[in-house]
């Protein structure tokens, strides 16, 4: 008996233990069913969990709210393929198999929320096993990206839209990097380097097509670009595919990424091919209006020059007479004598020589070439050049000079033609006065960047009624000007980078010629 009593006792025991077992394994795991539910509720995301044929078993808070209901039986246990759009339908049935086969998977497409609206999404889903392995669901989490695809779409839109401006801009467009290697070109940088495919330019340097002579100026061009973030501009010369040259213009930007810093260089280059050839053809035909200009300056001082010739002339024939007469006297001659005599000869015949050299000089075409000049040897050239017309009209001239007056760079026979201009007007304008002084008066004075060169008379003035057109072409006050002079010497100070301007005084007229200083040059 108490063997059966014990048995029993002990099945009692082993059932009540499994019973307890049994209770903890369903309380454990209705905890962590809890778990899993707060869990997936809490998500800001979409999370839920679907079987392989789309029917969804589970959906939080935040999936619902993307498909416009708070309601969980309008979707569980329904298809997914009811709430997405049916050109994805395909691609979404191939990403779940690929789930189910143990891999994890990734795709957007579109949803249709119960309200009829379509949103983008986009979910990332991996297998569920159970404790043997086996998956059983899929389980998805889900985000809405319906705001990124929207900058998306309008950055592609943006995009293609500056794309289509640059590519029918009509001057050429291009990207470099600091190196000058080409990165992006349009058809119209193409079309002015001669190219036919943009693999015979892009990849390649900027400096295969710069003429060697500025390839220096637009490395230093390039540096601050991308140094200062600051536009720059420059001209240049370019031989293009086949050889074929051209000028071009080139305006250059920085192009910053979101951080400020310079990823590229953005430059706008446009042919001035045409341009230059124009700026020459005018620059040709104002040299050659230059020259008409002394030409006739040296003809209303030809009464003066043919009188200041006429003397050392004079006087070579009579030393040369002298010279003839002592070494004929049949008493015999005087070898110092005649020497002396021959030696005056030499010093009249050089006397003339110079006069005829300047004249030379003066009058000659050739291509203008800036060097440094001192500007009161200028004047004074200038001063000794007029001397025989100053001595005819009775004129004095007064020079004031600054001490120390730094070089200029200048043309030279352009500049003396300027100062010729103003001195012979100036006398001009007192001869043609009554009541006129016979004084002209010139100055030079400096500061740290220029040099003025101030010419006035004390005659009558210019009239009022003409003074705003001084400086234009064929406007004069003399009977038998031609009206080029003072515009000619304007054009030829504002090439130098320089001023010529007009001051009434009383009495007569100030003109003043500004011309920058050499170390302005450089």
């Amino acid at each position: 008996m108490s063997q059966i009593w014990m048995l029993g006792r002990y099945n009692r025991i082993r059932q009540e233990r499994n019973t307890l077992r049994e209770q903890f394994h369903d309380r454990d795991t209705y905890r962590q069913a809890q778990l899993f539910k707060s869990m997936i509720d809490s998500v800001p995301e979409c999370v839920k969990l679907q079987q392989r044929d789309g029917t969804i078993e589970r959906i939080n808070a935040t999936g619902l709210s993307l498909l416009e209901t708070d309601d969980p039986a309008r979707i569980v246990g329904k298809s997914v393929y009811s709430v997405i759009a049916p050109e994805y339908h395909q691609a979404y049935r191939e990403m779940t198999e690929s789930v189910f086969a143990g891999n994890a998977g990734s795709m957007e497409f579109e949803l249709i929320t119960f309200g009829g609206r379509r949103r983008w999404l986009e979910t990332h889903a991996v297998p569920l096993r159970d404790s043997g392995g086996h998956i059983q669901s899929a389980l998805a989490i889900i985000r809405d990206i319906e705001e990124r695809r929207q900058m998306s779409y309008q950055l592609e839109v943006q995009r293609n839209r500056l794309q289509t401006i640059i590519e029918s801009e009509p001057e050429c467009v291009k990207l470099q990097d600091r190196d000058g290697t080409i990165l992006e070109i349009n058809p119209a940088g193409l079309r002015l380097l001669n190219a036919t495919d943009p693999s015979q330019v892009i990849g390649k340097t900027v400096y295969t097509f710069i003429n060697n002579e500025y390839h220096t100026a637009y490395q230093q061009l390039t540096d601050e670009v991308f140094s200062a973030a600051t536009p720059r501009s420059m001209e240049f010369e370019i031989t293009g595919i086949n050889n074929v040259h051209r000028w071009v213009e080139t305006h250059a930007a920085p192009l910053l990424d979101n951080a400020g810093n310079v990823t590229a260089l953005l430059a706008i280059t446009r042919d001035i091919d045409d341009r230059k050839q124009s700026e020459e053809r005018i620059h040709q035909q104002h040299a050659e209006l230059a020259h008409v200009c002394r030409l006739s300056t040296i003809g209303e001082l030809a009464t003066g020059l043919a009188h200041e010739l006429n003397q050392p002339l004079c006087a070579i024939s009579s030393y040369a007479e002298s010279a003839v007469l002592l070494n004929a006297r049949p008493y015999g001659n005087d070898p110092a004598k005649v020497e002396q005599i021959l030696q005056k000869i030499v010093c009249q015949t050089e006397r003339a020589n110079n006069i005829l050299q300047h004249l030379r000089d003066f009058v000659r075409k050739k291509t203008p070439k800036s060097q440094p000049n001192q500007a009161r040897a200028l004047i004074e050239d200038m001063i000794e050049f007029i001397e025989p017309e100053r001595r005819r009209q009775g004129i004095k001239i007064d020079l004031e000079c600054d001490e120390q007056l730094p070089d200029i760079l200048v043309d030279r026979v352009q500049i003396e033609q300027v100062i010729l201009n103003l001195i012979t007007n100036a006398i001009q304008a007192i001869t043609q006065s009554e009541n006129a002084q016979k004084q002209l008066s010139i100055k030079l004075s400096a500061t740290p960047h220029n040099v003025t060169i101030s010419v006035r008379d004390y005659a009558d003035g210019v009239p009022e009624e003409i003074r705003s057109n001084l400086f234009t072409p064929f406007i004069t006050t003399k009977a038998q000007g031609l009206g080029i002079g003072l515009a000619l010497s304007h054009s030829i100070a504002e090439a130098h980078g320089g001023q010529l301007w007009y001051e009434p005084k009383n009495p007569g007229s100030l003109f003043s010629l500004r011309l920058p200083c050499k170390e302005q040059h450089v």
